[in-house]
């Protein structure tokens, strides 16, 4: 609970960024021999975008940050906290967040990376949302997902190709009245499954070398029916478990922001809560999944397309490699 005299912390301002090379399903039907047309009906993405050589994961993020600023109607000089959720930052280290303070010109604020996979957005707005309740020194906090995964892909591999993109989104937390802003988060793990979607290469267990390069370390591996598995019996707990938090149930939520992973999931989801599917918003046709941005993104799209609401009960929700589920419920200010 983040209500206390200070008042609630909420989102002020989103922006998004993806970028422009298409990959569409007919390009995947040649390089990995799925039809396209069955790609679209596994898991509802019909194209996706990825960067260019010359762009950045740093870069990608600090045009998101801008765009939330600007939404936000505030200075980057005012950002008290900067929080960059990615496990495809410039480097191995240091944290990307470092980076994009300077392109930014975020002078004042502490910058730190965070790394929970496809929840990773939903997480950083938790983690933000208590930074700015127990510090009253911080007026803004910024959040960014930023996924430039395209380049850990091997375009060949059906099981991994046909779902990634890449792209950044990113949102500024501040001051909101009582009662309003971020009520509730909920984050648990299972570790049990820590295998079945991950990337070795690069890791202290698999440090990419000479003798090894060839092996594929530096590509995704992905069990799709795994992770399918662990999304419809861990997701809705997470998101039950949030919302009992503030004394709500799944029946009161206006509206969701899933991680957009597939489709086919969030149908799945959204039927399992009796919810209709204009309660959500989706853009996992157009963009693919965007791993940490994706939960960004849409929140911003969502935004932009005045899907929600002031006084709307709003629920965040994601599921990545670990597996770790999340869940925040937002009033919407």
């Amino acid at each position: 609970m983040v209500n206390n005299a200070m008042g609630g912390v909420g989102v002020l301002g989103a922006g998004r960024y993806v970028p422009g090379k298409l990959i569409t399903n007919q390009m995947l039907e040649k390089w990995t021999g799925v039809p396209a047309q069955q790609i679209v009906e596994r898991i509802g993405i019909e194209t996706r975008y990825v960067a260019e050589e010359h762009e950045t994961a740093s870069g990608m993020s600090a045009t998101a940050a801008m765009e939330a600023i600007a939404m936000a109607g505030i200075d980057a000089s005012q950002i008290g906290l900067i929080i960059v959720c990615s496990f495809t930052g410039d480097y191995v280290y240091p944290a990307m967040a470092c980076k994009v303070q300077e392109l930014i010109n975020a002078k004042n604020a502490g910058a730190f990376d965070l790394m929970a996979n496809c929840t990773g957005f939903q997480v950083g707005l938790s983690v933000a949302s208590d930074r700015l309740t127990c510090d009253p020194t911080i007026a803004y906090a910024l959040v960014i997902g930023t996924a430039l995964q395209s380049r850990y892909i091997n375009w060949s591999d059906p099981n991994s190709a046909i779902y990634f993109g890449d792209g950044a989104g990113a949102a500024i937390l501040g001051r909101v009245p009582s009662g309003y802003g971020v009520l509730a988060s909920e984050v648990f793990s299972n570790g049990k499954v820590f295998e079945a979607v991950r990337m070795r290469g690069g890791g202290s267990s698999y440090p990419l070398r000479a003798e090894n390069v060839n092996e594929g370390l530096q590509y995704y591996e992905l069990n799709g029916l795994e992770v399918w598995k662990q999304v419809i019996q861990y997701q809705p707990l997470a998101i039950d478990r949030s919302l009992e938090k503030i004394g709500k149930k799944v029946a009161d939520v206006d509206f969701f922001i899933f991680h957009q992973a597939n489709l086919r999931l969030i149908e799945y989801l959204m039927g399992k809560m009796k919810h209709p599917m204009n309660k959500t918003y989706n853009n996992v046709a157009a963009i693919g999944n965007t791993a940490d941005a994706s939960l960004a993104i849409a929140l911003c799209d969502a935004l932009r397309a005045g899907c929600i609401r002031r006084d709307q009960l709003v629920v965040i929700s994601g599921v990545g490699a670990g597996f770790t589920f999340g869940s925040t419920v937002v009033r919407w200010y």
